[in-house]
């Protein structure tokens, strides 16, 4: 598909710039589309890659008799091309950034296809990225041609038209996509209003959603449904500012309490890159590794070390150690703005891949990630020795958090169809904010 200047709908208020940390090129697997496979295979590399011989990729069997091609890795896990001393890409540095992956061009980006409320396609974000977390970097609308092209560049190896399909809810229903979107435009405008605190905005947010849920479209005629959604998300902000709607100060449930867990440990758990192409052995390994990892996060307990920090700290140690995190300072504020901001504006949730199938459900998930972030930022402040939360903490936070979100089917099998019941509770978000973002007693 071919774009227009304003054929892309951009994240609001997100900023990167490259830090050249050379973290993207160790931490996530390289695939390449079947023109750059046949591409690479033809190539000689020995100028980029002095004294290498045979190919530069790996053929990984997926599921249904797939198969993935992607980069070789090194020894220590990183991505074959990596400079060793400058953190530089070397295919770009030798040979011209118009060579590389496209995967690799548009990290820390994702290319969403739009809808049939607004078909163009929309730029998601990977927070993962150091750069996109920081929030410090060049306003992303001055790339806006540079997306462009990435943009029409993937139009030619996978659809970019509008979604047309029905959204799937929850168990039993599915929206159409229209009634769907003008739901995510109002929550992506309601966490911008700036006017107002983030604990209140998200309140706001979800009080909403919640509404939308129990709505019975099929009795709203189509010419009608927008201005009914809108005048739900009007009420519930006027009723959230008089303080008529307050968030829950029950104690979660137990089912709920391991669901956080659940959630916090997958967030930590790093995968190496080159897990995929690993033998059985230390596959195995890693899958022992993983489970006696999740079962201590489980009980409550468990370890990990922050992202861009060096020193491991326990979670029972943020809770009583660390200092409290404030959703409404500035700095909290920010951060969890732009990261709520550029999920909605992206449709994260509703996007094919993403792992949660039902849309109710994916955005609890999402919602889980405020009192998550507020546990990581701490976190990162404990590793840093800090005596009071940064703007560094709540980056490392939206790194943490964002690594594996999306990727994990949490709503499959029996067991997932309890936790889709309980991550269609919006109040679940706010159940845990005491026992992440504060000290206990």
């Amino acid at each position: 598909m071919r774009t227009r200047a304003d054929s892309l709908v951009l994240p609001p208020g997100a900023r990167f710039t490259c830090h050249q940390c050379g973290d993207c090129c160790r931490s996530f697997p390289v695939s390449l589309s079947e023109s750059e496979r046949e591409k690479y295979a033809s190539r000689d590399w020995s100028s980029v890659l002095p004294g290498h011989t045979g190919p530069v990729f790996d053929e990984v069997a997926r599921g249904g008799g797939k198969t993935a091609t992607l980069l070789k890795r090194r020894r220590d896990g990183a991505c074959i091309f990596l400079g060793t001393e400058n953190n530089l890409c070397q295919i770009h540095a030798k040979l011209g950034e118009a060579e590389k992956p496209l995967a690799c061009k548009l990290f820390p980006f994702t290319v969403v296809a739009g809808d049939e409320e607004d078909p163009r396609p929309r730029i998601g974000c990977h927070f993962a990225c150091k750069g996109l977390a920081a929030g410090d970097g060049a306003p992303v609308q001055g790339e806006r041609r540079a997306l462009e092209g990435l943009a029409e560049e993937l139009g030619k190896v996978i659809s970019l038209a509008p979604a047309t399909e029905a959204v799937r809810w929850d168990a039993a229903r599915s929206y159409g996509r229209s009634e769907v979107a003008v739901a995510a435009t109002l929550l992506a405008a309601e966490l911008q209003d700036a006017g107002r605190a983030f604990p209140e905005r998200i309140l706001a947010a979800t009080k909403f959603l919640d509404l939308f849920a129990k709505s019975a479209f099929s009795q709203v005629k189509d010419e009608k449904r927008r201005e009914f959604v809108e005048i739900l998300a009007q009420g519930v902000r006027e009723q959230v500012k008089k303080g008529l709607l307050r968030a829950s100060t029950k104690r979660p449930t137990f089912p709920e309490r391991m669901l956080l867990r659940q959630i916090l440990g997958m967030a930590v758990r790093r995968e190496p890159a080159d897990l995929v192409t690993a033998g059985i052995l230390r596959r195995t390994s890693r899958r022992l590794s993983s489970f006696f990892s999740g079962a201590a996060f489980a009980a409550g307990g468990g370890s990990f070390v922050p992202s861009g920090r060096s020193k491991r700290v326990r979670v029972s140690d943020v809770r009583k150690l660390a200092p409290e995190a404030d959703p409404a300072a500035p700095i909290a504020d920010a951060a969890l703005t732009r990261y709520f901001v550029a999920h909605l504006s992206a449709r994260r949730v509703t996007d094919s891949a993403f792992k949660v199938r039902e849309a109710l459900a994916g955005y609890g998930l999402l919602f889980r990630q405020y009192p998550a972030i507020l546990l990581f930022a701490r976190a990162a402040c404990l590793a840093r020795e800090g005596a009071e939360l940064d703007a560094s903490d709540y980056a490392s936070a939206l790194r943490t958090a964002d690594w594996t979100f999306g990727h994990v089917p949490w709503t499959l099998g029996v067991i997932g169809g309890v936790r889709r019941g309980l991550l269609e509770d919006l109040d679940g978000p706010f159940l845990h904010l005491a026992w992440c973002a504060k000290r206990p007693g």
